[in-house]
């Protein structure tokens, strides 16, 4: 199984819970390559610097979540150069015209519009299927937006594998449901997003802003805490994320704040979140960037080992070797 996330910008609730929390399941039960997406990260405009300090930063943060570094591989993609030998063999045998048609391209070329894109963009998808094939990935845990790259990369593993020869297992997704679809805290219409930091919960903020996030969380001119999704989309919100924190029912949460107001209900909220996170918010204080470079290391080790074994049939079957 692989997975990955990039260094785009601070965990938040939403990451937890859609992919963070999956991770640490996963890696109790099953062979789990977690990667830091560097590459990936690439394809949109970023500053150097703080590209370098993100994905220091990100791998502290998961370490301090629970990922263990003895139960699965973890590395930083960029650190493995066979990803890129094979996204270039891949590329040669993708249709332009697949890539055009993906979602993310689009989405990405009208949002980045103003300061127009690279091919980085156009290519993420093929990045991915090497990134997946490489490790002969049976299953890669996706979000609904990644189906369409998985699908591209079966497509590019049979055309390979008919071509060339039996080198690459058909990987199938693994569709993560959210168990909460957690929204922006400044407009519940939007899903909870790290290019929408303003609505966004980070779970290494300093505690104050964190306070100041939930407590400003938009809401209806109402006092209510009643779950309505369509009428009461702010506090609907808020009572998903108590709900996901203290594991109590939607029920139970109407009935534990019924007559209070918003003010009451938001501190609840509050002393949830800094309670759930408190020992992993205590736990990355004490990681050092060398203990993250440690790991990376040998998490390179153990990834590479497998990557080379793959590449190596790629090469002769192609006539490279």
């Amino acid at each position: 199984m692989l997975t990955g996330i990039q260094p785009s910008g601070d965990l938040h609730l939403g990451n937890y819970l859609g992919m963070v929390r999956q991770v640490l399941s996963f890696q109790e039960t099953d062979d789990v390559y977690l990667m830091i997406a560097d590459l990936h990260a690439q394809t949109v405009p970023y500053n150097p610097l703080e590209f370098k300090n993100r994905i220091l930063d990100l791998g502290k943060s998961l370490l301090a979540l629970g990922v263990d570094p003895k139960k699965l591989v973890f590395f930083r993609q960029s650190e493995i150069p066979e990803h890129l030998y094979l996204y270039w063999i891949l590329g040669t045998l993708t249709p332009l015209g697949e890539l055009t048609r993906m979602h993310q391209y689009k989405e990405k070329k009208e949002r980045y519009e103003h300061v127009g894109i690279g091919a980085g963009i156009l290519m993420y998808p093929v990045l991915m299927a090497a990134d997946i094939l490489l490790y002969q990935s049976d299953v890669v845990p996706v979000g609904e937006d990644q189906v369409q790259h998985v699908e591209i990369t079966r497509e590019l593993a049979r055309k390979y594998n008919g071509a060339f020869g039996e080198a690459f297992k058909i990987p199938q997704e693994l569709l993560i449901k959210e168990t909460a679809r957690v929204m922006s805290l400044d407009n519940p219409e939007k899903k909870m997003s790290k290019s929408l930091p303003e609505g966004n919960l980070p779970l290494f903020e300093q505690e104050q802003e964190i306070v100041q996030k939930i407590k400003s969380a938009v809401t209806d001119s109402g006092s209510e805490v009643i779950f309505n999704e369509r009428e009461k989309q702010g506090i609907a919100n808020l009572m998903v994320i108590y709900k996901e924190l203290t594991g109590k029912t939607i029920t139970d949460i109407e009935q534990e704040f019924k007559g209070v107001g918003y003010g009451v209900f938001k501190q609840a909220v509050v002393e949830s979140f800094l309670s759930f996170f408190k020992d992993s918010r205590k736990k990355k204080e004490n990681i050092s960037d060398h203990q993250v470079l440690k790991v990376f290391e040998e998490g390179k080790e153990k990834a590479q080992s497998v990557a080379r074994e793959t590449l190596y049939i790629v090469l002769q079957q192609t006539g490279l070797k």
